[in-house]
């Protein structure tokens, strides 16, 4: 019968390994499909290739059509697996808007997180250190704040993808509808 455990990297014993680099010696690459390490650029790109091979409807080009005309934001709906993602990726690729913007919501997200958020903390030391900045240094904008700063052309709009919206708190919606 074979060793079942000539495989494994982890052995459970307790026990830390001589050699500091056995697990970058013995450990595959990473799948493609899957980076790790944060490296972004190939995640990045996988995005982008969605963007580029996604086929859209007749009915999503209508709808999106008729959002950039009314320049109004689109709301899609749909099961997961639909192309939700990646109608938001075919969209920012194909009238060249730049990097998709990306919003996780979680059932504690209020807009003003979206839009920004202040470091009162990082100020506060600042002030006791007698260091004067603007206080531009210490907002950092959401993805909600930069989609709504104007662009190198005015008619240019952003890509927010706001994903799992139906999971935050029932005002957040309103909130957001009530912005624009």
């Amino acid at each position: 019968m074979a060793d079942k455990t000539n495989w494994r990297i982890f052995q459970g014993n307790r026990k830390p390994r001589k050699d500091a680099d056995y697990i970058t010696k013995h450990l595959p690459d990473p799948p493609s499909w899957r980076p790790f390490g944060g490296d972004k650029s190939a995640a990045e790109q996988k995005k982008q290739q969605r963007g580029a091979t996604f086929q859209a409807t007749d009915d999503e080009i209508d709808m999106v059509n008729a959002a950039l005309y009314l320049r109004r934001p689109l709301l899609v709906t749909g099961k997961p697996g639909t192309g939700k993602t990646s109608l938001a990726y075919a969209v920012a690729h194909e009238l060249n808007l730049g990097e998709v913007l990306h919003w996780s919501i979680t059932t504690r997200t209020t807009r003003k997180e979206g839009l920004y958020s202040y470091d009162a903390i990082a100020r506060l030391q600042d002030a006791q250190l007698k260091q004067e900045k603007d206080i531009g240094s210490y907002i950092t904008l959401g993805p909600l704040g930069t989609a709504l700063l104007p662009t190198d052309h005015p008619k240019r709009p952003r890509v927010l993808l706001i994903d799992e919206i139906d999971k935050s708190d029932i005002d957040l919606p309103n909130d957001l509808l009530h912005m624009v």
